[in-house]
């Protein structure tokens, strides 16, 4: 299904405006109190939450201006008159929904997909945990339970829309220590880079979710329940009572239909929990990759007095730091550096020496007489003569034909070590590419001088 068929095309549009951030305040402040009211916000209430808004967040008015219609009510007001203007804008845009009440009062609700997406926008905001702690307990707790109360028709679903969640989660995980080591390789200063480590970072990954994946969450604690689990609730008696239970509350069309969905969520729970270790791997690398980050780059800063590696680091750090940020980011990548040290003492290696000075012994320069100057240009031509080209075989051919249209190879040529590779090329190129045509004589002699010899052919001026 296309997503704008189910949330409206200017939903966003407030959001993308100069004013998204008091927007953004606005929503999430409609959000949590819709979340503590039972019923739904009044319009007085409404006005009061962006009334407070506004005047928390600086240029507040000068920032929502978009927000005015061409002709807005009358109010003495200008607080009121923008907040006023403000609900109705958030209203045209999708993201709130007016009721007339019984005595002609307005209320506002939000519509089911304004829920999801503050609810996301609020945890963004609040900076929320990875939503990945406990759930594989969780996941083994569902599946057990439903084993031993009968009500995989219930926990069954909610496993698998788990199971999702948590592989969400540890994707995300993933990808934000990659975050965090590109930080790493931005910071100029070893405090920065023990602040990112030990601060930042433990607060955002470690704390929050990779601690968890490896002691009260681990996998090997639980996944041997949630397989054998799993194993139980796929017997064909069991999908079957799953499914007529589903069917009888409605939320399936059929019990093949159930059937059907229930045996997929099973086999996708199992899949993700039999490939965990290979995600979790990766994640590690990726820890690993950042830990290595951190201390090579601590390292170079502390010894950027000291070694040349770390001078050089310190150098183009300096240089590259109001440069290109691409490659600011790709500088230790691009610098591959050697440390001289001594050699292994159980090392097969034949074993070094100690440097000697170069000193340089001049060579005399002979210059050549006339003579060997001409020997040489002589045998160079030789050499030159002795490279067959197409060119020297077209010249070659038409010296055999002279005046005649055809002659016999045999007949004119004889074959020694000097012609052998004319007469190889000339048959080689006798398609008539190079003036002549090459035919085989049925009757063709044996041509030979001195133990090198060939077939007789005629070649045919074409």
């Amino acid at each position: 299904m296309p997503l704008f068929t189910t949330i409206p095309p200017h939903l966003f549009k407030p959001l993308a405006s100069p004013g998204a951030a008091v927007y953004a305040g606005v929503l999430l402040a409609i959000f949590a109190e819709t979340r503590r009211h039972q019923q739904p916000l009044s319009r007085d209430l409404a006005l009061h939450l962006v009334a407070e808004t506004l005047l928390v967040l600086e240029d507040g008015l000068a920032a929502t201006q978009d927000a005015e219609e061409e002709s807005p009510p009358p109010d003495d007001d200008p607080l009121n008159a923008r907040a006023g203007a403000i609900l109705r804008y958030l209203a045209r845009s999708g993201w709130l929904r007016i009721e007339t009440q019984s005595d002609f009062t307005q209320s506002y609700t939000l519509p089911d997909y304004a829920f999801r997406l503050l609810n996301v926008f609020h945890e963004i905001a609040s900076d929320e945990p990875l939503p990945i702690q406990g759930l594989i307990f969780s996941i083994y707790s569902l599946l057990q339970t439903s084993l031993r109360e009968g009500n995989a028709h219930i926990s069954l679903p909610e496993a698998h829309r788990q199971t999702a969640s948590l592989m969400s989660g540890l994707k995300e995980l993933q990808h934000n220590i990659g975050v965090h080591i590109e930080q790493v390789l931005r910071q100029l200063q070893a405090r920065d880079v023990l602040e990112q480590v030990f601060t930042l970072y433990h607060g955002e990954v470690m704390d929050k979710a990779y601690h968890q994946l490896r002691t009260t969450d681990h996998v090997s604690r639980f996944r041997p329940g949630v397989l054998e689990a799993l194993t139980q609730l796929s017997t064909d008696q069991q999908l079957l009572q799953i499914a007529q239970s589903l069917r009888a509350s409605g939320l399936d069309p059929s019990v093949e239909a159930a059937a059907a969905r229930l045996h997929e969520q099973i086999r996708e729970i199992r899949d993700q929990f039999e490939l965990l270790d290979y995600l979790l791997q990766a994640i590690d690398v990726r820890h690993s990759q950042f830990v290595d980050s951190a201390v090579r780059t601590i390292e170079l800063q502390l010894t950027a007095s000291t070694t040349t590696s770390g001078q050089l680091h310190a150098i183009l750090s300096h240089l590259l730091a109001d440069s290109d940020a691409e490659l600011h980011d790709d500088l230790d990548a691009r610098i591959d550096l050697f440390a001289l040290s001594w050699p292994d003492a159980e090392s097969l290696a034949a074993p070094g020496r100690t440097a000697t000075p170069f000193v340089s012994v001049p060579v005399p320069i002979v210059q050549p007489s006339a003579q060997a100057i001409a020997a040489a240009q002589q045998r160079t031509l030789e050499q030159l003569q002795r490279s067959i080209s197409r060119e020297r075989v077209r010249r070659y051919a038409q010296h055999l034909l002279g005046a005649q249209n055809e002659v016999r190879v045999g007949a004119c040529a004889h074959p020694d070590a000097d012609n052998l590779p004319l007469l190889i090329y000339l048959r080689q190129y006798g398609d008539g590419a190079l003036g002549y045509r090459v035919e085989d004589l049925p009757d063709g002699a044996w041509v030979e001088t001195d133990g090198i010899g060939f077939r007789d052919f005629m070649i045919r001026r074409s």
